[in-house]
């Protein structure tokens, strides 16, 4: 992540203890670490362990240059590839949340003298006002996001009436979401390496052998996701709660250790958001990459978890047929019927979307319709026959 931002790694140090309550690591690496960074000249210290208000102060004081932790990496890539405004909210309320806990440790140093430029006047501390100005803009944020939650309730409520059903592209970032998205799409979405290339979901209308469903993508998760994350972007991620169906997609051309390492991750991400339970497909992705052996291999791997695995290259076009043929039995409930109306009251049919018509035939001023339909329209659609002064001759779930 840190390379994705530009950076220059010119070291990585681990260390294996329980975590100090001053410094995160122990004293004597933190000597260690202020000898390499004045050796190496290096100008920021990243830490994978989420860190402390206060630790970050006693660190910078030792160190002598910006420390931040994994959050704060999170945070710089994703406002790089925010694009919409909800993206650009949701990082601003994570890091404003970010904030506010370190922003009361500089007014308690403060307070104790400990940090100087800081002096009362008419309104309090200077840093006071800082702290109250967060309060206000995240309060304003989470308004804003309220607002922009209810409209798209008001969207998936709409979908319902409709009847499509709804699926989802999820896993682990830079698995290849977007990529497969614009395959099934046929949308040229730009594709990235860089992790959190996509921030907002999109939707679109997508055909599968004349069954309209409406496909999703939506945020990669990562390892060890924070919750802070999880919170502010829960009007994106939002959509997997509402789906009839997750594609799980899976970079099956990395080791079988990484692919479980990031399997596992992304089951905990589905966890937190409460939807592992939903119906669920794992999608394979970057086979050209391996061979057939190391694909049975990683095929095998993926059934411990989930029983539906489909082998896909999304890039080439390898394996998409497939995929389509699994959706296309996954992708809700349909019903088949057969209508007689009379054949000047055909046109009061038209109102009904996503009707896949499979025949139709006109006789002695009747025609009859064989269509097929979402479960969920089949009130609406018996309501407009009845209008009509016409007859359901047949209504069976049509088969998968």
């Amino acid at each position: 992540m840190a390379r994705t931002l530009g950076y220059d790694v010119v070291m990585r140090i681990t260390q294996v203890r329980a975590q100090d309550p001053r410094y995160n690591i122990g004293p004597g690496k933190v000597e260690e670490l202020a000898r390499i960074v004045k050796e190496l000249d290096v100008k920021k210290v990243i830490f994978f362990n989420e860190l402390k208000p206060s630790q970050v102060f006693n660190l910078q004081e030792k160190l002598g240059v910006e420390v931040v932790d994994r959050f704060q990496l999170i945070l710089e890539i994703f406002a790089q590839h925010a694009g919409s405004r909800e993206a650009k909210m949701q990082i601003e309320l994570a890091r404003l949340k970010y904030e506010l806990p370190r922003m009361r440790e500089w007014i308690r140093r403060a307070k104790m003298r400990e940090l100087p430029g800081f002096t009362r006047g008419p309104g309090g501390y200077q840093i006071d006002f800082h702290y109250r100005a967060i309060v206000k803009r995240i309060s304003k944020i989470q308004r804003e996001l309220e607002e922009i939650r209810r409209r798209k309730q008001l969207q998936r409520r709409v979908r319902t009436r409709v009847g499509l059903p709804v699926v989802v592209l999820t896993g682990y970032t830079n698995a290849g979401k977007t990529t497969l998205f614009n395959r099934l799409a046929k949308e040229s979405k730009p594709v990235s390496n860089a992790p959190f290339s996509t921030l907002a979901t999109v939707t679109r209308l997508v055909d599968v052998y004349g069954r309209k469903i409406l496909l999703s993508d939506t945020i990669g998760f990562i390892d060890a996701l924070p919750p802070l994350l999880i919170e502010s972007f829960y009007t994106t991620l939002e959509e997997l709660v509402y789906a009839d169906l997750l594609l799980l997609v899976v970079d099956a051309s990395e080791e079988s250790s990484e692919i479980k390492r990031k399997l596992e991750a992304s089951l905990k991400a589905l966890s937190e958001v409460g939807v592992l339970d939903k119906p669920t497909i794992v999608v394979l992705n970057k086979i050209d990459r391996i061979s057939e052996e190391e694909l049975e291999k990683r095929i095998e791997s993926v059934k411990l978890y989930y029983r539906d695995v489909v082998a896909i290259s999304a890039k080439r076009g390898i394996g998409i047929e497939e995929l389509k043929r699994a959706l296309y039995k996954k992708v809700g409930k349909y019903v088949r019927l057969k209508i007689r109306i009379p054949t000047s009251e055909v046109s009061s049919l038209s109102s009904i979307k996503y009707a896949r018509v499979l025949n139709m035939m006109t006789s002695s001023g009747l025609t009859t319709i064989e269509l097929e339909v979402p479960e969920a329209l089949l009130p609406r659609v018996k309501r407009l026959v009845e209008i009509a002064d016409g007859d359901i001759l047949v209504a069976e779930h049509a088969q998968a």
